[in-house]
């Protein structure tokens, strides 16, 4: 797993670490990891190393989002409102909603969202679809976005396609690094 950590860090991942090297910074992966799992279940725990890049990269929640579409988008859940801010945590302060809302008339909708953005009310209402996220959030976020800097979330399929499935990941890039993992890794990014 850590033969491309350079590759990723050079493609924006892991910024808080900068001052680590690749070994340090999977040294302090692991052990964050560990502390977390041991809390969650109250003993001391030691999960599986890094096995998969998923489980590496959800590591930085502040640029990398492993969103489960089937995510119990029920009334009273505010499903849209945990979405949004955990895109607003890794925009990197580039998509700041305030003022969220998620209001249902009935259990099947119409649902109406809204939150303050870049000076604006901002009103979504997305299609009720069961449980099922409406993906047109991630499009308003995008827009967000773009008013104030040069990177978005891109829907990314690692080589193969393997990304692919009921959870659609995100991950905040440039244009630039969008080429490098592309190059580098072969990570594949379905046009949107």
């Amino acid at each position: 797993m850590t033969d491309n950590l350079g590759i990723l860090r050079k493609a924006g991942f892991f910024k808080d670490y900068e001052a680590l090297s690749d070994v340090e910074l999977m040294d302090t992966l692991r052990k964050k990891r560990k502390e977390e799992y041991s809390k969650m279940f109250g003993y001391d725990y030691e999960p599986q190393d890094f096995s998969h890049l998923t489980t590496l990269l959800s590591q930085d929640d502040r640029k990398f989002l492993d969103i489960d579409l089937e995510a119990d988008v029920l009334n009273g859940n505010n499903v849209y409102v945990s979405v949004l801010e955990d895109f607003a945590k890794a925009s990197n302060g580039h998509f700041s909603p305030t003022n969220i809302e998620e209001v249902w008339d009935s259990d099947e909708g119409p649902i109406k969202v809204s939150f303050s953005s870049n000076g604006q009310q901002i009103i979504f209402e997305p299609e009720y679809l069961d449980d099922w996220i409406d993906g047109r959030i991630f499009e308003v976020i995008n827009e967000e976005m773009k008013k104030v800097c040069n990177e978005s979330f891109i829907v990314c399929l690692v080589p193969n396609d393997e990304w692919f499935g009921q959870n659609i990941i995100h991950v905040r890039l440039t244009e630039d690094e969008k080429q490098l993992l592309k190059e580098k890794l072969n990570w594949n990014f379905p046009e949107q």
